[in-house]
């Protein structure tokens, strides 16, 4: 048993001390990025698609990877009272956030990231779980190493600039859109059709927004048209009209439709559903005007 003890004790040093977006973002949203004047989140739709360098007001990106509207509504909790300067925030809503149930397979390590690495109170997370303990029992082993390499040979594990913005290059961008589509469509599928837990998400963030005079912005990203026509219509365009229906019911709510925008050619995607950089600059540039014709004091 000692070898087995010797790895994973080595694995949990690794996992408590080197850092990770997770700690990355919880550091510099506390110390560089008070002043933060927008905030976006989301999953890696906006992680990879919205670069904070392009807007005109102070902006950061909270988003990541396989971020759920469960955990931005967490992460939105735990930091908003220590930044005075937010004036909007941007939610990105993918095919599949409504949908999403909390506590998904995307989560099963995720979760204590949040918890551990962020700080923040996640219900979902079992005080009788041992993974809440120990990081390195939350990934396999394969993972772990591969990480552990990445750390090694880069210097880091973190992949996003220090405005949040993910880090990508061309050695991401898939030549063959038509071919990736079907899998990327079968991965997204969940067959849910019940919104109505992530709306309440929704209307208690815009509440709580209101409150704070905050502007709140949804936003559907650009996505490869196969991959739009390959959604199921019905539930494609219930995300639409719940949306367009919460823009309608509060006055500081803003819904911007990006998914099929023609100002987005081939070449800004990376992939079926993420935007290259040039595509992201495009993105966010038009959300920056976007932004910045809705604020009352601009």
């Amino acid at each position: 048993m000692l070898p087995v003890l010797v790895v994973w004790i080595g694995a949990e040093v690794f996992y408590r001390t080197v850092p990770t977006n997770y700690t990355f973002k919880d550091k510099q949203v506390r110390n560089e990025y008070r002043d933060s004047e927008i905030l976006l989140f989301g999953n890696s739709h906006p992680f990879y698609g919205l670069n904070p360098l392009y807007f005109e007001k102070r902006t950061f990106n909270m988003a990541n990877v396989s971020q759920s509207l469960y955990f931005d509504e967490l992460i939105f909790n735990q930091y908003i009272d220590s930044l005075p300067e937010v004036e909007a925030i941007v939610l990105s809503i993918s095919y599949f956030t409504l949908s999403q149930e909390d506590d998904t397979s995307e989560d099963a390590w995720r979760k204590y990231y949040y918890k551990h690495q962020m700080g923040l109170d996640v219900p979902i997370v079992s005080l009788f779980d041992v993974r809440n303990y120990s990081l390195a029992l939350g990934r396999n082993f394969r993972n772990t190493v591969a990480l552990m390499h990445v750390a090694f040979a880069d210097g880091t594990a973190i992949n996003s600039y220090p405005n949040g913005y993910g880090m990508q290059d061309e050695s991401d961008i898939v030549e063959d859109k038509e071919a990736i589509t079907p899998i990327i469509v079968k991965k997204h599928e969940d067959n849910l059709y019940d919104y109505t837990t992530n709306t309440k998400r929704l209307e208690r963030i815009i509440a709580n927004c209101k409150k704070r005079q905050i502007e709140v912005f949804l936003v559907e990203m650009p996505v490869y048209k196969t991959y739009y026509n390959s959604l199921k219509v019905e539930k494609r365009d219930r995300v639409s009209t719940t949306l367009e229906t919460l823009d309608q019911a509060h006055k500081n709510v803003h819904y911007l439709k990006l998914s099929q925008d023609p100002r987005f050619k081939d070449k800004d995607l990376r992939d079926a559903d993420h935007l290259t950089n040039e595509g992201a600059e495009k993105a966010s540039k038009i959300l920056n005007n976007f932004i910045m014709e809705q604020l009352p004091n601009r």
